[in-house]
Protein backbone atom coordinates (compact mmCIF):
# COMPACT_ATOMS: atom_id res chain seq x y z
CA UNK A 1 0.00 0.00 0.00
CA UNK A 2 2.93 2.06 1.13
CA UNK A 3 4.68 1.41 -2.27
CA UNK A 4 1.49 2.64 -4.24
CA UNK A 5 1.24 5.79 -2.06
CA UNK A 6 5.18 6.58 -3.75
CA UNK A 7 4.64 5.39 -7.11
CA UNK A 8 1.72 8.01 -7.07
CA UNK A 9 3.56 11.05 -5.56
CA UNK A 10 6.50 10.41 -8.25
CA UNK A 11 3.82 10.68 -11.05
CA UNK A 12 2.30 13.68 -9.84
CA UNK A 13 5.97 15.28 -9.35
CA UNK A 14 6.70 14.09 -12.82
CA UNK A 15 3.17 15.19 -14.42
CA UNK A 16 3.87 18.73 -12.19
CA UNK A 17 7.23 19.10 -13.88
CA UNK A 18 6.70 18.02 -17.56
CA UNK A 19 3.65 21.33 -17.20
CA UNK A 20 5.49 24.05 -16.16
CA UNK A 21 9.11 23.67 -17.49
CA UNK A 22 12.03 25.50 -15.39
CA UNK A 23 12.55 28.92 -16.54
CA UNK A 24 16.11 30.12 -18.33
CA UNK A 25 18.16 33.19 -18.36
CA UNK A 26 21.02 35.21 -19.10
CA UNK A 27 22.61 35.89 -14.92
CA UNK A 28 25.26 37.26 -13.16
CA UNK A 29 28.29 35.41 -12.82
CA UNK A 30 29.93 37.33 -9.58
CA UNK A 31 33.19 34.87 -9.67
CA UNK A 32 33.99 36.37 -12.75
CA UNK A 33 35.49 39.80 -12.37
CA UNK A 34 36.15 42.36 -15.55
CA UNK A 35 36.57 46.32 -14.92
CA UNK A 36 38.55 48.65 -17.21
CA UNK A 37 37.55 47.72 -20.30
CA UNK A 38 37.17 51.80 -21.83
CA UNK A 39 36.42 51.70 -25.39
CA UNK A 40 39.19 50.00 -26.47
CA UNK A 41 40.12 47.15 -28.69
CA UNK A 42 37.38 44.23 -26.58
CA UNK A 43 34.83 43.90 -29.02
CA UNK A 44 31.42 45.57 -27.72
CA UNK A 45 28.04 43.68 -28.68
CA UNK A 46 26.02 46.62 -27.99
CA UNK A 47 26.40 50.24 -26.66
CA UNK A 48 23.42 52.41 -25.17
CA UNK A 49 24.01 56.00 -24.45
CA UNK A 50 21.85 58.35 -22.56
CA UNK A 51 23.32 61.56 -21.88
CA UNK A 52 22.41 63.38 -18.76
CA UNK A 53 18.66 62.96 -16.75
CA UNK A 54 16.60 60.94 -19.18
CA UNK A 55 13.34 62.58 -20.55
CA UNK A 56 11.72 59.44 -20.09
CA UNK A 57 10.46 60.06 -16.78
CA UNK A 58 11.84 56.17 -15.36
CA UNK A 59 14.87 56.64 -17.36
CA UNK A 60 14.54 53.78 -19.67
CA UNK A 61 16.99 53.59 -22.61
CA UNK A 62 16.90 51.02 -25.30
CA UNK A 63 18.93 49.87 -28.13
CA UNK A 64 19.17 46.85 -31.05
CA UNK A 65 22.16 45.80 -33.70
CA UNK A 66 20.98 43.33 -35.79
CA UNK A 67 22.49 41.34 -39.15
CA UNK A 68 21.66 42.83 -42.14
CA UNK A 69 23.23 39.99 -44.95
CA UNK A 70 26.13 39.69 -43.00
CA UNK A 71 26.65 43.13 -41.77
CA UNK A 72 26.02 45.37 -38.51
CA UNK A 73 22.86 47.41 -38.74
CA UNK A 74 22.67 49.41 -35.77
CA UNK A 75 19.56 50.16 -34.40
CA UNK A 76 17.65 47.53 -35.84
CA UNK A 77 15.30 45.59 -33.42
CA UNK A 78 13.55 42.71 -34.40
CA UNK A 79 10.72 43.49 -33.14
CA UNK A 80 10.38 40.01 -31.47
CA UNK A 81 10.53 38.54 -28.31
CA UNK A 82 13.57 35.78 -27.74
CA UNK A 83 12.68 32.56 -29.33
CA UNK A 84 13.32 30.25 -26.73
CA UNK A 85 11.49 30.88 -23.15
CA UNK A 86 10.79 34.37 -23.97
CA UNK A 87 10.14 36.89 -20.84
CA UNK A 88 7.57 38.70 -22.22
CA UNK A 89 9.70 42.39 -23.41
CA UNK A 90 9.90 43.65 -26.56
CA UNK A 91 12.74 46.19 -27.09
CA UNK A 92 12.10 49.11 -28.78
CA UNK A 93 15.97 50.91 -29.53
CA UNK A 94 16.29 54.46 -30.35
CA UNK A 95 19.68 54.73 -27.78
CA UNK A 96 22.24 52.68 -30.07
CA UNK A 97 25.45 54.20 -30.34
CA UNK A 98 27.63 53.58 -33.43
CA UNK A 99 31.68 54.07 -33.76
CA UNK A 100 33.99 52.36 -33.81
CA UNK A 101 34.32 48.76 -31.07
CA UNK A 102 30.94 50.72 -29.64
CA UNK A 103 28.58 48.35 -31.53
CA UNK A 104 30.04 45.03 -33.38
CA UNK A 105 28.40 41.68 -35.11
CA UNK A 106 30.42 39.11 -33.51
CA UNK A 107 31.84 36.58 -34.84
CA UNK A 108 31.40 33.78 -32.93
CA UNK A 109 34.66 31.28 -34.39
CA UNK A 110 37.15 34.09 -34.52
CA UNK A 111 36.12 34.24 -30.74
CA UNK A 112 36.71 30.71 -30.33
CA UNK A 113 33.33 29.96 -29.09
CA UNK A 114 32.25 25.96 -29.59
CA UNK A 115 29.77 25.70 -26.44
CA UNK A 116 27.69 28.69 -25.40
CA UNK A 117 28.84 28.28 -22.08
CA UNK A 118 31.76 30.27 -22.94
CA UNK A 119 30.08 33.32 -23.39
CA UNK A 120 30.20 36.15 -20.82
CA UNK A 121 29.22 39.46 -21.68
CA UNK A 122 30.74 42.16 -19.14
CA UNK A 123 28.23 44.47 -18.23
CA UNK A 124 29.51 48.30 -17.62
CA UNK A 125 27.13 50.82 -16.61
CA UNK A 126 28.23 54.57 -16.19
CA UNK A 127 25.71 56.32 -13.96
CA UNK A 128 25.61 59.65 -12.38
CA UNK A 129 24.13 60.92 -9.18
CA UNK A 130 22.92 59.71 -5.80
CA UNK A 131 21.10 56.40 -6.90
CA UNK A 132 23.39 54.77 -9.24
CA UNK A 133 21.61 51.85 -9.58
CA UNK A 134 20.33 49.99 -13.02
CA UNK A 135 17.93 47.46 -13.76
CA UNK A 136 18.07 45.48 -17.08
CA UNK A 137 14.52 45.12 -18.24
CA UNK A 138 15.70 42.73 -21.22
CA UNK A 139 19.46 41.70 -22.78
CA UNK A 140 18.61 39.34 -26.04
CA UNK A 141 20.98 37.49 -27.62
CA UNK A 142 20.34 36.91 -31.47
CA UNK A 143 22.91 34.15 -32.98
CA UNK A 144 22.12 33.86 -36.92
CA UNK A 145 24.32 31.02 -39.02
CA UNK A 146 26.27 31.20 -41.99
CA UNK A 147 23.32 32.54 -44.52
CA UNK A 148 22.98 35.29 -41.76
CA UNK A 149 19.39 33.93 -40.93
CA UNK A 150 18.34 33.85 -37.21
CA UNK A 151 18.94 30.17 -35.46
CA UNK A 152 17.83 31.31 -32.05
CA UNK A 153 17.39 34.09 -29.55
CA UNK A 154 17.81 33.97 -26.31
CA UNK A 155 16.88 36.14 -23.15
CA UNK A 156 17.21 37.81 -19.61
CA UNK A 157 16.24 40.10 -16.88
CA UNK A 158 12.68 40.65 -15.51
CA UNK A 159 11.14 41.65 -18.64
CA UNK A 160 7.42 42.30 -18.17
CA UNK A 161 7.52 41.09 -14.41
CA UNK A 162 9.76 44.02 -13.23
CA UNK A 163 9.44 45.45 -9.99
CA UNK A 164 13.08 48.15 -10.28
CA UNK A 165 14.26 46.45 -7.10
CA UNK A 166 16.09 43.67 -5.76
CA UNK A 167 13.97 41.25 -6.90
CA UNK A 168 14.74 41.68 -9.90
CA UNK A 169 17.18 38.84 -11.64
CA UNK A 170 19.60 41.79 -13.19
CA UNK A 171 18.99 44.96 -11.17
CA UNK A 172 22.62 46.47 -10.19
CA UNK A 173 21.68 48.62 -6.41
CA UNK A 174 25.35 50.44 -6.81
CA UNK A 175 26.99 50.77 -9.93
CA UNK A 176 29.38 53.44 -8.70
CA UNK A 177 29.14 57.84 -9.80
CA UNK A 178 30.82 58.84 -12.70
CA UNK A 179 33.21 55.76 -12.92
CA UNK A 180 32.97 56.28 -16.95
CA UNK A 181 32.33 53.10 -19.16
CA UNK A 182 34.88 50.58 -17.89
CA UNK A 183 34.75 51.75 -13.93
CA UNK A 184 32.15 48.83 -13.59
CA UNK A 185 31.91 45.51 -14.55
CA UNK A 186 29.44 42.61 -13.93
CA UNK A 187 29.53 39.54 -15.76
CA UNK A 188 26.60 38.01 -17.56
CA UNK A 189 26.51 34.08 -18.57
CA UNK A 190 23.89 31.93 -20.10
CA UNK A 191 22.51 29.58 -17.46
CA UNK A 192 22.91 25.72 -18.16
CA UNK A 193 19.15 25.74 -19.87
CA UNK A 194 19.76 28.64 -21.66
CA UNK A 195 23.46 27.46 -22.81
CA UNK A 196 21.79 23.81 -23.72
CA UNK A 197 19.09 24.98 -25.61
CA UNK A 198 21.37 27.04 -27.99
CA UNK A 199 24.30 24.39 -28.32
CA UNK A 200 21.39 22.35 -29.43
CA UNK A 201 20.51 24.95 -31.69
CA UNK A 202 23.69 25.89 -33.42
CA UNK A 203 25.32 22.05 -33.39
CA UNK A 204 28.40 20.53 -33.12
CA UNK A 205 31.26 22.95 -32.04
CA UNK A 206 29.05 25.63 -32.64
CA UNK A 207 29.16 25.44 -36.64
CA UNK A 208 25.58 26.18 -37.33
CA UNK A 209 25.76 29.80 -35.55
CA UNK A 210 28.64 32.25 -37.16
CA UNK A 211 27.27 35.08 -35.81
CA UNK A 212 25.69 37.32 -32.67
CA UNK A 213 23.73 40.68 -32.34
CA UNK A 214 22.28 41.89 -28.84
CA UNK A 215 19.51 44.13 -27.76
CA UNK A 216 18.90 45.55 -24.24
CA UNK A 217 16.76 47.82 -22.37
CA UNK A 218 17.50 49.19 -19.19
CA UNK A 219 15.82 50.74 -16.29
CA UNK A 220 17.14 53.97 -14.37
CA UNK A 221 20.17 55.16 -16.77
CA UNK A 222 20.73 58.90 -16.17
CA UNK A 223 24.43 58.74 -18.03
CA UNK A 224 26.14 57.00 -20.09
CA UNK A 225 27.18 55.15 -21.99
CA UNK A 226 26.22 51.73 -21.22
CA UNK A 227 28.03 48.67 -22.57
CA UNK A 228 28.17 45.00 -22.97
CA UNK A 229 31.20 43.53 -23.49
CA UNK A 230 32.16 40.23 -25.52
CA UNK A 231 34.56 38.08 -24.20
CA UNK A 232 34.91 34.28 -24.40
CA UNK A 233 34.99 32.82 -20.39
CA UNK A 234 38.72 31.31 -21.47
CA UNK A 235 40.01 35.04 -21.43
CA UNK A 236 38.43 36.17 -18.62
CA UNK A 237 39.73 36.47 -14.52
CA UNK A 238 37.81 33.97 -12.62
CA UNK A 239 38.35 32.32 -8.35
CA UNK A 240 40.12 35.67 -7.07
CA UNK A 241 38.98 38.00 -4.10
CA UNK A 242 38.06 41.10 -4.89
CA UNK A 243 40.23 43.73 -4.05
CA UNK A 244 43.39 41.64 -3.18
CA UNK A 245 44.27 39.64 -5.77
CA UNK A 246 41.65 39.69 -8.87
CA UNK A 247 43.20 40.68 -12.48
CA UNK A 248 41.02 42.75 -14.57
CA UNK A 249 40.19 41.34 -18.09
CA UNK A 250 42.84 42.62 -20.66
CA UNK A 251 42.47 44.08 -24.13
CA UNK A 252 44.39 42.79 -26.79
CA UNK A 253 45.07 46.35 -27.55
CA UNK A 254 46.20 47.07 -23.85
CA UNK A 255 48.15 43.59 -23.89
CA UNK A 256 50.12 44.59 -27.38
CA UNK A 257 50.91 48.04 -26.01
CA UNK A 258 52.25 46.13 -22.59
CA UNK A 259 54.12 43.88 -24.20
CA UNK A 260 56.07 46.61 -26.82
CA UNK A 261 56.43 48.84 -23.37
CA UNK A 262 58.16 46.23 -21.86
CA UNK A 263 60.29 44.79 -24.71
CA UNK A 264 61.26 48.95 -25.06
CA UNK A 265 62.39 49.02 -21.76
CA UNK A 266 64.58 45.76 -22.15
CA UNK A 267 66.25 47.14 -24.78
CA UNK A 268 66.92 51.01 -23.19
CA UNK A 269 68.32 48.87 -20.28
CA UNK A 270 70.70 47.30 -22.09
CA UNK A 271 71.73 50.41 -24.05
CA UNK A 272 72.38 52.18 -20.66
CA UNK A 273 74.51 49.11 -19.21
CA UNK A 274 76.36 49.00 -22.16
CA UNK A 275 77.48 52.57 -22.12
CA UNK A 276 77.82 52.46 -18.31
Amino acid sequence: MKFGRTLALQAAVIAILAASPAAADIVFDSSIIGLGQGFGAAPRLLTVQQTGNSPNPAGIESACDSNDAGALSVGTCSGLDASFQANGLIDAGGDSVNGLNKDNLINLSDAGITDASQIVLIYNPSQEGSDPATDIYDIILKFYDADNNLVISVDGGCGSTCNNDATDPLYFGDTGVNLGNGGTGFALVLDAIQANAVNQACGQDFSGCITLAGEATIWNANDGPDSFVFFNSNDVTTECTPGVDCVNVPEPITLSLFGAGLAGAAVLGRRRRKSI
